[in-house]
């Protein structure tokens, strides 16, 4: 049961309102300065997001794991909590009562009035089935699609005139990052999505005992309402009684859970946090909320896999060569500086192996370098970088003595070597075979279109390679100069025969020493100019 949305201009003056609430000027804080002054604009903008709302929370959230943003700005908005308070627990009930036909009352063995967890766009409840089974029914608060729908709009509108009033925000592509967010958030919204994400990831790990993730209940779950068999574990911070065995065992699993399916699948859980991933006394871990998942395309989990490697073997050309894949420069950038910036971070984080290295601060360092050089990195691979750095944290609560990067190496050799399974190689060769069908059908008739162009002159190549341009414009410099001195040459030879033939008298015997004169005082001039070149270039 969804209420109202806000009008436009009722938002505008909530936003409006929690701006000046907080005394946070909106150009000074998308200007981005640094210093004691940023930093309480950074906590500011954190105190923004809470007061408006679920949007603006969420979108907190991401701008947190965007390097274009200062570090004080990053680890403000980090803080961002998703939790909320309650929903009246008479609307909950109506909700559930309007989307599976009957109140909670009739549906559940038993249903908990008193919410377990209360966060942005949804409240849980602690419920039991009939048949005895514990559950947790996760509801969609009243009135929150709404909300995010006019804020998408609002926000939609705001980057589309964000480069004109603030060219500084040019370079972010602002509104591909609000389209981005609002397809994110529209797929936390509905739970049918989240209910797929769930019984995607029990199929990855179905065949290990050492995994427990909740079951579905179709019957009790629709895009509002999804009701889930109850995990109940330890967190990472209260396995301390757990045996040493048992607690790598976990920490193993934790690496497991993270990147074999981002590696082999392309898929990933993108909110690995403490509250989240959790931990039972025989060291089988469980997971909980699938909302966010993150996803990767198939070349990009290969090149992942394939810098992963790279890092281990010191390959930095390698890991140049998928970095410029993944995140192609959007201008000719100096290849061997990059490189060699690169291979500076190896040396600093993996000196020796990577057996005692934290992986996180690499991949950090990496993230920043390539924005550094102009290399614009698409947001699951910074999100997933994100996702490694969280379960770093959590091994290391889990296990101390172990870090992420003990596990790292099977886990991505493992997915190299299935790039060379028989289904893999036949998936990428049927792919092919049909790519090469569909050109080879559509190929005469784009080969008729281009011949017809040439036949009416139509047909125009247009080439701009950067990096000759420099070079371009020192030869046209060369060349004029060029010019000018044999031009110069042929007059200073032209006059000196023609005096030398024509013996003027009288006054005009004075011409030819006024020539000389003023011949040598362009040849100063020209001198000095030469030499304050000279000297400019050899400052720079």
């Amino acid at each position: 049961m969804e209420q109202r949305a806000p009008t436009r201009a009722e938002r505008y003056r909530e936003i409006i309102g929690a701006f000046g609430k907080h005394g946070l000027a909106a150009a000074g804080a998308l200007r981005l300065p640094s210093g004691d002054r940023a930093h309480t604009q950074a906590e500011q903008a954190r105190l923004v997001c809470e007061e408006l709302g679920p949007t603006f929370i969420k979108f907190g959230q991401i701008l947190s794991t965007r390097g274009e943003l200062p570090p004080e700005y990053r680890e403000e908005l980090a803080k961002l909590q998703d939790a909320m308070p309650p929903v009246d627990t008479s609307a909950i009930e109506a909700d559930i009562e309007s989307e599976l036909g009957a109140p909670p009352q009739q549906l559940f063995a038993f249903f908990d009035p008193v919410p377990l967890a209360s966060a942005s766009i949804g409240q849980a409840h602690f419920a039991k089935l009939h048949d005895g089974r514990e559950v947790v029914v996760k509801v969609r608060k009243p009135g929150v699609r709404a909300i995010v729908e006019r804020d998408l709009e609002i926000l939609a509108q705001l980057a589309e005139s964000s480069e004109k009033y603030f060219p500084d925000l040019a370079d972010y592509d602002m509104p591909g990052i609000v389209a981005e967010f609002g397809d994110t958030l529209r797929a936390e919204l509905d739970y049918t999505r989240e209910a797929r994400n769930i019984r995607l990831f029990r199929s990855f790990f179905e065949d290990d005992a050492g995994f427990r993730l909740p079951e579905v209940i179709a019957d009790l779950s629709t895009a509002h309402v999804l009701t889930l068999t109850r995990i109940d574990g330890m967190r990472a911070t209260e396995t301390g009684s757990l045996t040493k065995t048992r607690r790598e065992s976990a920490a193993e699993r934790i690496a497991r859970f993270v990147l074999e399916p981002a590696l082999l699948h392309g898929i990933f859980h993108a909110d690995p946090h403490p509250g989240n991933l959790l931990i039972f006394e025989d060291g089988t871990i469980g997971a909980i909320d699938f909302g966010m998942v993150g996803t990767l395309s198939d070349e990009n989990r290969r090149r992942i896999a394939d810098i992963l490697i790279a890092m281990q073997r010191h390959d930095v050309e390698r890991i140049t060569d998928r970095l410029m894949q993944i995140a192609p420069p959007a201008g000719p950038i100096d290849r061997m500086a990059f490189t060699n910036e690169l291979r500076r971070l190896l040396d600093r984080y993996l000196s020796a192996s990577l057996a005692r290295i934290e992986i996180a601060p690499a991949l950090s360092d990496m993230l920043d370098l390539i924005r550094t050089y102009g290399l614009r990195p698409p947001s699951s691979l910074t999100i997933f970088f994100k996702t490694v750095a969280m379960s770093e944290s959590i091994v290391s609560d889990v296990a101390p003595e172990r870090t992420l990067a003990d596990f790292l190496s099977p886990i991505s050799e493992r997915a190299a070597l299935a790039r060379l399974s028989p289904g893999e190689w036949f998936e990428r060769a049927r792919l092919s075979a049909l790519d090469t069908a569909e050109l080879s059908i559509d190929l005469p008739r784009r080969a008729d279109r281009v011949l017809a162009d040439i036949e009416r002159g139509n047909l125009h190549v247009w080439a701009k390679v950067e990096d000759l341009q420099p070079a371009m414009r020192t030869i046209e410099r060369v060349v004029e100069r060029a010019n000018a001195t044999m031009i110069a040459a042929a007059c200073i030879v032209g006059i000196s025969v023609l005096f030398v033939v024509y013996r003027p008298t009288g006054w005009r015997a004075a011409i030819p020493w006024i020539f000389w004169i003023a011949l040598i005082i362009a040849g100063i001039v020209v001198f000095r100019t030469a030499w304050a070149n000279l000297k400019r270039r050899k400052s720079l």
